[in-house]
């Protein structure tokens, strides 16, 4: 089972209390899939079931629909962001 580095930043790195996480994960699996095992496995890690929890893997975008294989190294979780 491959281990992929977790990485929260901001506010949610305040609420869930950790800036990281390495977690194993059976690939392939989702966005969605990974933001449900941190939830159960974190302290306060239902933050990630909020809505409009942003995430990227590998530094690019991604949605919760989107497939994690056995090339990603490192996904990231961060509170919606605005530009200004």
């Amino acid at each position: 089972m491959p281990s992929i580095k977790v990485v929260f930043f901001a506010s949610l790195k305040d609420v869930i209390g950790i800036n990281e996480y390495v977690i194993d994960l059976t690939l392939p699996s989702t966005i969605a899939q990974l933001k449900q095992k941190l939830a159960a496995e974190l302290d306060n890690g239902q933050a990630l079931l909020e809505k409009n929890i942003q995430s990227s893997v590998n530094y690019e975008f991604a949605r919760d629909a989107d497939v994690l294989t056995d090339e990603v190294t490192e996904v990231a979780f961060f509170p919606p962001v605005t530009g200004g």
